[in-house]
Parts: structure tokens; C-alpha cells; sequence
């Protein structure tokens, strides 16, 4: 997963894996487990429908971030390339993903299987144990981690918390700009913890907005332009 010695990496790293002294063999045991009804997809169509929402697919932010006028911009890239790595790069890791078609109900006795160990891939995914889906196939994902490619993880170890503090200092200068996410904070967030992340800086947003739009007691209206760079 990470191609190094366990002894290099935080030790928060390994504590994400559970260890269990009863028989309950869930990953997570919170109170309430959910997936989305119809799937993400579905949910993102839903959120991303919408009159003010435009997207804008294999496009480089710094090529119209001075053309699109914005109040509020909300990045969720990595935050070493937003600074141009004036400090360095930050070492993050990638997957490969291989997908295949089984002819079977199920492929495996669970909907993830971890291995950690003897094959170059880091785990397989079972969906229809996630989706519930009802079919007499399945459909199975291979994850290959990798040193290079879209950045997924970043790299929890002491050097590279050291090398981040210096680019959060920056982060914490800019105006109106709010970094977000695994790859913006260089975090190992879980989807529940980004979420939460995310509903919190909507907040920290609003708030700042309606202190800003409140002149002579009164309260103005305003209008928010954001974008979203992932």
C-alpha cells in the first residue's frame, strides 16, 4: 500500500485498522451505516443539478482562474500544487483500478477483502454486498497501489507533516479561500470525517457572509460565487 516499512509510517496509519475482541466483524462499528439510496452517482446528479452549477471537466484551475470571477473559492486539490510547490512536493499515493465481471452471484465471502501481503493488489471489492443489487453476476475491483497517478493518500509520516505545516501557514493567509478535503489538508480523512469537514466550512462560509452583509444595522443582500477545483 504504501511501499514502506511500517516503522516509516505515523502510527495513526495502522490504527485504522480495527482489532476486535468479540465477534462483531464489521470495518466500522458506528450506530448508523448507510449508502445512498440510488447510489453515489445519483446523489451527485442530484446535488450538481443545478441553475448555478457549471462543470467544467479536464480543465487545469489556473488556466481561468482569472477569468471566472468568484467571492468564495473552495479548493479540494492538492495544496502544495495550489502553491506552486514553492516548498517542495508532498508525496502522496495513487491506485490503479481493475475491474472485472464475474460469472457468479458473489465473488468473495464479504464486500471488501483486504491483502496486505503476498498479491500486488491491496484489495478486492465485492459491489452487490454494498449495493444489495439482486443479479446472477458480479462485478469485482482490483486496487493496485502506485507511486505515480491521480493522488489518493496522502503520506502519513513526520517529514511530510513537517513539510505540510509550512503550506497550511500559507493556506491560512489567503483570503477567501477555503482548502477542503483529503488532498487540500493533507489528512487521512474517512468519507463520514470529509463530509462533516465539508458541512462545516459551508457554515464557516454563511457565517462570514452574513456578518459581512450586515451594514447600519440592516441587513444586505449579496450574492456568493464559488468553485469548486478538485
Amino acid at each position: 500500500m504504501w511501499d514502506l516499512d511500517p516503522s516509516e509510517l505515523d502510527a495513526s496509519v495502522t490504527a485504522r485498522v480495527p482489532t476486535r475482541t468479540n465477534r462483531d466483524d464489521r470495518y466500522f462499528t458506528d450506530t448508523y451505516q448507510a449508502m445512498p439510496l440510488h447510489g453515489y452517482t445519483h446523489m451527485f446528479q442530484n446535488m450538481l443539478s443545478h441553475k448555478n452549477i457549471k462543470i467544467m471537466l479536464n480543465t487545469d484551475y489556473k488556466e481561468i482562474i482569472d477569468i471566472i470571477p468568484y467571492k468564495n473559492l473552495i479548493f479540494t486539490g492538492p495544496v502544495d500544487e495550489y502553491f506552486n510547490y514553492c516548498y517542495g512536493k508532498l508525496p502522496y499515493r495513487s491506485l490503479e483500478f481493475k475491474f472485472e465481471t464475474i460469472d457468479r452471484e458473489v465473488y468473495q465471502s464479504t464486500g471488501t477483502v483486504n491483502y496486505p501481503n503476498e498479491q500486488l493488489y491491496t484489495r478486492i471489492t465485492d459491489f452487490k454486498y454494498l449495493s444489495g443489487q439482486v443479479h446472477p453476476k458480479t462485478a469485482i475491483v482490483y486496487e493496485f497501489p502506485k507511486a505515480e497517478g491521480d493522488p489518493y493518500y496522502p503520506v502519513p509520516r513526520p517529514e511530510n507533516a513537517e513539510l505540510y505545516k509550512k503550506y497550511q501557514q500559507l493556506a491560512s493567509t489567503m483570503k477567501n479561500t477555503y482548502f477542503v478535503g483529503r488532498l487540500a489538508t493533507y489528512k487521512y480523512y474517512n468519507m463520514d470525517q470529509v463530509v462533516a469537514q465539508a458541512l462545516t466550512t459551508f457554515k464557516k462560509i454563511v457565517q462570514g457572509q452574513e456578518a459581512g452583509n450586515i451594514v447600519n444595522g440592516k441587513v444586505v443582500n449579496g450574492q456568493t460565487n464559488s468553485i469548486l477545483q478538485s
